[in-house]
């Protein structure tokens, strides 16, 4: 958020709360405390609604909560700030010290953003192991579903290939192999985006190597279907398979924690299809008896 930018269009834009309601957006941004606290800039924190494009409907603490600024946050907690969807912000933006602000102000632990993630969720695809371990000491559910997929933190982490923070959540008990509304578990997403790090950890927390989402789909269909994600300058996305040397040692893996390929071939015929000549020689080696070790 530049703040030249974002000051012109709060003060020109109607609706949040008068001209020191638009002075005290622009002072949050720019971390101005002293026109906060000195410029009688709080008498009209309650009634301050951001209406810009990009943060419509934010209250004054959800956009402090943006930007990590610790003091201002409080500031706005002291005088009595609508906390509103601050602690999701936070916790995906990675603001460790502003969320425990807001949990110790009552944030509501189990609030979601409008994506329908909630704030250990965010956290957890995001990266942040610290924020992940506030939240759960602070009482949120390790295993609490997003209303909307059915995800839990353990899939984000997993999907999102943050192998330290899947521990970090496996430790604090998080089901290894909960399912979600599509029969994805997390061992099922991390194969599918190839974070082997990730299967790994997972398979050592007891992850099922064989289990199949409703469709059918197998922890090694995903992972040799996995596929890569990569954004254009125009903003685009662009999907391309991996590289055969990328994924040929998350199919060994699986395959020598017990994976077991179809009967039917089904694996084989994918691998052949892609021209991965090494997966497929693997899935023949290893299909009719997988070696269960932690190689």
């Amino acid at each position: 958020m530049g703040s030249k930018n974002h000051d012109r269009s709060a003060s020109d834009q109607p609706g949040t709360g008068g001209h020191r309601g638009r002075r005290l957006l622009s002072s949050i941004e720019r971390g101005d405390v002293a026109a906060i606290r000195d410029g009688g800039l709080l008498e009209d924190l309650c009634s301050t609604v951001d209406d810009r494009p990009a943060t419509s409907g934010w209250t004054p603490l959800m956009l402090a909560a943006a930007m990590g600024d610790d003091e201002i946050t409080q500031l706005l907690l002291e005088a009595g700030g609508d906390i509103g969807h601050a602690l999701p912000i936070a916790c995906a933006l990675g603001h460790l010290d502003v969320a425990r602000r807001l949990i110790a102000g009552g944030a509501e632990l189990t609030l979601e953003d409008p994506g329908g993630m909630n704030a250990l969720s965010l956290a957890s695809q995001a990266g942040q192991d610290d924020l992940v371990e506030e939240l759960v000491r602070a009482g949120l559910p390790v295993d609490a579903p997003e209303s909307g997929t059915g995800m839990t933190a353990l899939g984000r982490a997993a999907l999102a290939g943050h192998a330290t923070t899947v521990a970090a959540l496996l430790g604090a008990g998080a089901s290894v192999n909960h399912e979600d509304r599509q029969g994805f578990t997390p061992l099922l997403y991390a194969a599918s985006s190839a974070h082997r790090l990730t299967c790994r950890a997972l398979l050592e927390g007891g992850a099922d190597p064989n289990h199949r989402c409703g469709e059918g789909r197998s922890t090694l269909g995903a992972a040799i279907s996995a596929r890569a994600y990569f954004r254009l300058e125009d903003g685009g996305l662009e999907v391309r398979p991996y590289d055969e040397a990328e994924l040929l040692p998350i199919v060994d893996l699986l395959l020598r924690w017990g994976a077991e390929a179809d009967p039917e071939g089904r694996e084989r015929g994918r691998a052949r299809e892609l021209g991965y000549a090494s997966i497929v020689k693997s899935l023949s080696e290893f299909g009719v008896e997988a070696l269960r070790e932690a190689g």
